[in-house]
């Protein structure tokens, strides 16, 4: 089930716009439009979760050694 959820975020705009443009000609209106929402509610959701994972990982880290750059001069010019 994860792997159609982490993988759905390419699938899930397609299938919304499909769905809005033909979904009516092969479904009743009550359920075209009730698997529209559960489309933008995937997709609502997928988002939340990758951004939420995207954001964990770039927590700021404590143990990080920061070190002082030095400026290095060339010796020999390129003419």
């Amino acid at each position: 089930m994860s792997v159609l959820i982490s993988s759905g975020g390419c699938l899930l705009p397609f299938l919304i716009v499909f769905n809005l443009f033909f979904g009516h000609l092969f479904l009743k209106t009550s359920h075209w439009l009730a698997l529209e929402g559960i489309l933008i509610a995937l997709f609502i959701f997928n988002s939340y979760l990758f951004t939420k994972r995207l954001f964990s990982a770039a927590k700021k880290r404590d143990n990080v050694i920061d070190v002082e750059g030095k400026v290095v001069h060339d010796q020999h010019k390129l003419s």
